[in-house]
């Protein structure tokens, strides 16, 4: 089936639910899916190595940030930069942006990759990893470099899918690897016992089929766009602009990196191998709570981001509002099911450690007091990155993440021990709130100046 140019103009004249709900839904799936990778990961871990397995694809977790960065570097700046130019128009530039994407992603992820295989014990000192945890981990590690690659590559060309107006099908990129995931899993870990190995092994043999999945939508020439020779010769210009728009989730994800390292080894100091294992569990189960809306956020972000290179700011403004207005409701229910009943979902991971059950529930409960006031910087984050102001972006996410969560895990654990690890988290979100909403206030009048312009003639700050 062939996507034509209707599907794209779409976003410029559609109802702003109807797109949100056309958009947001598949890359809400699709972020389930993806999240999928490391849950089924930890729970077949969990009820067969015990803690121990946990706490050691926990410790490979501030790596695997590292890889998703590069992909948001890449990925999040190519593909708002395709919405931009195909509501302005730019069908060469959109392709221009898409072939120079492909090779920056291509050499990026090797590198990483090199890196991660040869450095594999220091890089996982460093996150925390203590001697009786440290084999665990790199045996799952020395693995699961092997597919940066195919996974870096499967996460960019999503991006390019769902920019020019298939959110669909970009889903279904996710969904193959995902349900792929789970059965490998399944045959490696529960029928073969191959323990962390297997569920590495499993991984990166999904990311593979993720990747051919993707693929073939350019080479079965799906969609709108196309991958050209000519476009492969990376252009200053375009590289510049690409990765300017994406710096901001690139530095979320490697502030995060820094961040979820640095909890590993305050929860070594304050609470032990378990306390790692904990944590494991809480960012599991963060996947479901807090993945879909990120997906909200990137599937809103080819409607503001063709809306605003289209001057429809009107619309802009309205699908920003609806996003804000969606992710705080589902939070607000996220946060209502951590209260009631988290113990269920803890014990999927592991049913016979009192012990580790007590300390995710209490860091669950915690860790998500301040949930709803996050929806409020994610939206904002997204929303500047798509309409190509990413300095904005990047403030935020360095205040949320070197404000808000570093100076309480500095000071809140020798008071309050690891329930001070749990606490840097609502402190983040309000802060990142408060932050957002100002942002987005004064971006609000701007864009109607810009609207209350005689027809025709734009203000110059336009």
């Amino acid at each position: 089936m062939a996507y034509g140019p209707d599907r794209t103009f779409a976003m410029g004249r559609d109802s702003i639910p109807r797109l949100m709900l056309r958009f947001s839904l598949p890359a809400i799936g699709g972020m389930l899916a993806n999240a999928l990778y490391n849950i089924v990961d930890r729970i077949f871990v969990g009820r067969t190595v015990g803690p121990a397995g946990i706490g050691a694809i926990s410790i490979v977790f501030p790596f695997m940030l590292l890889v998703i960065a590069l992909g948001l570097l890449i990925g999040v700046g190519a593909g708002a930069l395709v919405s931009i130019s195909l509501g302005e128009k730019r069908t060469a530039r959109a392709e221009k942006a898409m072939g120079n994407a492909l090779v920056l992603l291509s050499a990026g992820s090797a590198v990483i990759a090199a890196a991660g295989g040869f450095f594999s014990t220091f890089v996982l000192e460093i996150s925390g990893a203590s001697p009786t945890m440290l084999p665990l981990a790199k045996e799952y590690m020395d693995v699961i470099v092997w597919g940066v690659p195919f996974s870096t590559l499967a996460f960019g060309l999503n991006f390019f899918i769902r920019a020019e107006g298939n959110p669909r099908y970009a889903m279904y990129t996710l969904f193959v690897g995902a349900f792929a995931n789970i059965l490998l899993d399944w045959i490696m870990i529960w029928g073969l016992g191959m323990g962390v190995r297997g569920a590495a092994l499993a991984t990166v043999a999904s990311q593979v089929l993720s990747l051919g999945w993707a693929a073939a939508y350019y080479i079965r020439k799906m969609g709108r766009l196309r991958f050209r020779v000519k476009n492969l010769a990376p252009e200053s210009r375009i590289v510049l602009r690409m990765t300017s728009i994406g710096l901001a989730p690139f530095l979320t994800e490697i502030s995060f990196t820094f961040v979820m390292a640095l909890f590993n080894r305050v929860l070594r100091n304050y609470g032990g191998d378990l306390a790692i294992s904990a944590m494991g569990i809480f960012f599991s189960l963060d996947s479901l709570f807090f993945l879909p809306v990120l997906g909200l956020a990137e599937g809103v972000q080819p409607i503001i981001g063709y809306n605003y290179g289209a001057r429809n700011y009107d619309r802009v403004i309205s699908a920003v509002r609806w996003a804000i207005m969606l992710a705080l409701g589902y939070f607000a229910c996220s946060f209502l099911v951590v209260l009631v009943a988290p113990e269920p979902m803890i014990r999927i991971f592991n049913d016979t450690d009192p012990e580790l059950l007590a300390l995710s529930v209490r860091a669950m409960r915690i860790g998500y007091s301040g949930l709803v006031f996050a929806s409020v910087s994610i939206i904002a984050s997204q929303t500047f990155q798509a309409i190509g102001k990413p300095r904005k972006g990047i403030f935020l996410t360095l205040s949320r993440h070197f404000i808000f969560i570093l100076v309480p895990l500095y000071f809140l654990p020798p008071l309050m021990g690891t329930d001070g690890v749990w606490m840097a988290m609502p402190l983040s979100d309000l802060g990142g709130c408060v932050i957002g909403a100002l942002f987005l206030k004064y971006e609000f009048a701007h864009m109607r100046r810009c609207m209350g312009a005689e027809e025709g003639v734009l203000l110059p700050e336009c």
